[in-house]
């Protein structure tokens, strides 16, 4: 038990940190982007996203999941030349689907930018990002392969990498084409052949051009991650050798059996996804006009933002606060990841013992982060949104600040629904989630139809419609994996414990610090108010041991045999 405990700690604390490394290189990263491309450029830039993201989680959430399961269960039988046949399957699946992707989201750009999101500039940043499909595809092969061996490394490296040339590219390009483009209007009061009356004319031609050339960093990333995984797999797993009985073709018919529930399920919920953002964007256009702008009227008095951009501009504000919402989910995300070797083998051992303390620990560990660092947002919101971008765009301010903390109350949604996912799949039960992504996606389009298409509530209606749709995927699929693994929860530890440790500091922070601060320093009173929470946060952990220090002692003994 302690074998498998052990390995899947090291794993998960390799990637939790490397997700905080490419999270915190993120945030810095999308300060001065929004400066260069501006809320409404967000708006473009999340516009592309949504479209790539349903092809994307197929590919990093569905082929995954069976490779790093089907390795491990392998690997289990010390079945090397198995493990090769998978391995050159993979990377022959994962090139197929990657062209496949490609090529979608090239030909349904022009429709999408034009139908979906009515925003027909969107189309540019769409056809820059389209070649990450085929980079990151080829790379999720050779992640999941080195994760059937419970061996992170690679994927925690290749994150980083992508994330740091993503900024240094995605920057000099939104840079570079900002100047340019800028300068031809100063020269000419032209951008590209375009009379501009005025800056905010301007500004509007500009925008989808220099958001298309930042989101250039995201492809160069995505390319220069592949390579880095690819090296590193070609050197580390080399050793096993071919053997004819095991064809490639058998195990790429193998790959896709046990992928077929998971894909079906993974695009239901992506497409779900899609739909709900779309939603918001498409359900915006419905505010009443006048309504709509009184509500951001500050706002849009700061940014300069034309009438003709309205909307685009208010998505894009949700975009920014959407940074804040994905933050921690990308963080237990990790765990969720390190789960599917860990489980699969327990599962394949008919362990029962064994599973549910494992399942058990991930599920607490899972809500420990998600209503922590929720809870400390919502706390937090207005300190972390003047210190990230009072300078540079004090519109974000004032428009994302109750976003941002009303999407602190409701992580744990988001966190624990995403894990109980991982956890379903690891033991071969995709399909049974399919009916709670179809009924989500259901009531979260219903929601926003109704709350987001009235001025009065836009934007907030898309916080409530997200909670509830993530909380019907959390309890239909916490009951799946509970029936079908015939494994106890423990609820106390796994939800009350976390939420009320979690609920008391919240409070006790915000007493403490109106109680016993008055500073005017905005960056000080960030970290009074951060380090007031987390010692609060950490002492009643303890004190309700929610964590204990044995857990403590047996993850320091992990980190010295890692």
């Amino acid at each position: 038990m302690n074998n498998i405990k052990q390995k899947y700690i090291n794993s998960a604390f390799l990637l939790l940190v490397s997700s905080v490394v490419v999270k915190a290189i993120s945030a810095v990263y999308k300060i001065p982007l929004t400066a260069y491309i501006g809320a409404t450029g967000r708006g473009y830039f999340t516009m592309a996203y949504n479209l790539y993201m349903p092809i994307h989680a197929v590919i990093m959430g569905a082929f995954p999941v069976a490779i790093s399961h089907l390795v491990s269960k392998y690997n289990e039988k010390q079945n090397g030349a198995k493990i090769y046949s998978l391995k050159k399957a993979s990377n022959r699946l994962f090139f197929i689907v990657g062209i496949i992707g490609t090529v979608f989201m090239i030909l349904f750009a022009k429709p999408y930018a034009q139908i979906i999101s009515s925003s027909p500039k969107s189309i540019y940043t769409i056809y820059v990002l389209a070649p990450t499909v085929l980079f990151s595809s080829l790379a999720a092969s050779q992640r999941s392969f080195a994760e059937g061996y419970m061996n992170m490394s690679p994927t925690s490296v290749s994150q980083i990498i992508e994330a740091l040339f993503k900024v240094i590219f995605g920057l000099l390009f939104a840079r570079l084409t900002l100047n340019y483009l800028y300068s031809l209007y100063a020269n000419s009061g032209a951008v590209l052949g375009i009379i501009c009356s005025s800056e905010e004319q301007a500004f509007s031609v500009i925008y989808p051009l220099t958001s298309a050339a930042s989101m250039g960093g995201v492809t160069v990333g995505s390319f220069f991650s592949f390579i880095y995984v690819w090296l590193y797999n070609s050197i580390k797993y080399n050793s096993h050798k071919i053997d004819k009985n095991y064809k490639t073709t058998d195990s790429m018919k193998e790959i896709l059996s046990f992928s077929a529930p998971i894909i079906v399920s993974t695009i239901i919920q992506s497409v779900s996804t899609f739909f709900d953002n779309s939603s918001v964007q498409y359900c915006l256009s419905f505010c009443n006009f006048n309504e709509l702008k009184n509500a951001y009227a500050k706002c849009i008095e700061i940014s300069g933002t034309n009438d003709s951009d309205l909307t685009t501009y208010i998505y894009g504000l949700f975009s920014a606060a959407g940074d804040f919402k994905n933050l921690i989910p990308g963080f237990t995300m990790a765990l969720g990841v390190a789960a599917v070797p860990a489980i699969s083998a327990s599962y394949e051992m008919n362990n029962k013992e064994r599973l549910e303390s494992l399942s058990n620990s991930i599920f607490k560990y899972t809500s420990v982060i998600a209503f922590g660092c929720g809870f400390y947002m919502s706390v937090c919101a207005p300190y972390i949104l003047e210190v990230l971008y009072n300078s540079s765009n004090k519109d974000v301010v004032f428009g994302c600040e109750n976003l941002v903390k009303y999407f602190g109350f409701t992580e744990i949604f988001y966190c624990l629904s995403g894990t109980a996912i991982y956890a379903v799949q690891a033991i071969g039960c995709a399909k049974k989630s399919i009916p709670s992504f179809v009924v989500s996606a259901f009531l979260r389009v219903l929601i926003n139809c109704f709350m987001v298409s009235n001025a009065k509530y836009n934007l907030y209606g898309a916080v409530i419609s997200g909670a509830v749709g993530y909380a019907v995927i959390l309890v239909s699929n916490l009951y799946i994996f509970k029936k079908y693994s015939n494994i106890n929860y423990k609820l106390n530890i796994i939800i009350f414990k976390p939420l009320v440790c979690s609920l008391l500091s919240y409070f006790l922070t915000k007493f403490l610090f109106n109680s016993f601060f008055v500073i005017d320093n905005i960056f000080i009173c960030f970290i009074a108010i951060s380090f007031i929470y987390f010692l609060v946060f950490t002492f009643l952990l303890f004190l309700s041991k929610t964590i204990g220090f044995s857990e403590l002692k047996f993850f320091y003994s992990c980190k010295k045999m890692a």
